[in-house]
């Protein structure tokens, strides 16, 4: 069996879907809608406590499988290295949305939890609309969907990388 892995990020009103690869700075947050790490320093959050500021825009991913294999599922997502420091940033999230949203940067709707910091143990992110569904060909996950807030206490200038892990199971 040789499946094969990549993130995707949906974006704009459309939307448009892009394959970012499997590993790496795949996408920063930012105050655009777009699918490239590259511009975030032209794109920065401005930092504030005030709702509905302070924030990015919501990312949308999706885990795309490709490739030969008779069941993907137990899909787990989780945030597994902090910003560092880390002080006023917080990543929001939802791993179980069947429906894409065209992005906003005010307090999202979808993005509402706190987002794992360790593996959960058993699935978080959902394939169609189930935590126990699975893919038997070439498909996608369902979205996660990420946010980021910029509090006043965040340090100013350039943040470090945080690393978000995804697993899952393939027989």
């Amino acid at each position: 069996m040789a499946e094969t892995y990549q993130w995707a990020q949906s974006y704009g009103a459309t939307p448009t879907v892009s394959d970012l690869g499997e590993s790496g700075n795949l996408f920063n947050f930012k105050d655009a809608d777009d699918a490239t790490a590259a511009n975030y320093t032209s794109n920065p959050i401005t930092a504030s406590d005030t709702a509905d500021q302070g924030r990015s825009y919501e990312v949308f991913l999706r885990a795309h499988f490709t490739g030969t294999f008779n069941q993907i599922d137990n899909i787990q997502f989780w945030m597994s290295t902090n910003f560092s420091p880390a002080t006023g940033l917080t990543v929001y999230w939802a791993g179980n949305n069947v429906t894409y949203a065209t992005p906003v940067k005010t307090d999202s709707s979808i993005a509402t939890g706190a987002v794992p910091t360790s593996d959960p143990g058993t699935a978080n992110v959902s394939i169609g609309g189930s935590l126990s569904g699975n893919l038997s060909a070439a498909g996608y996950s369902d979205y996660i969907c990420l946010q980021l807030d910029v509090a006043t206490t965040a340090a100013s200038g350039d943040t470090s990388l945080a690393t978000f892990t995804l697993q899952y199971d393939v027989q």
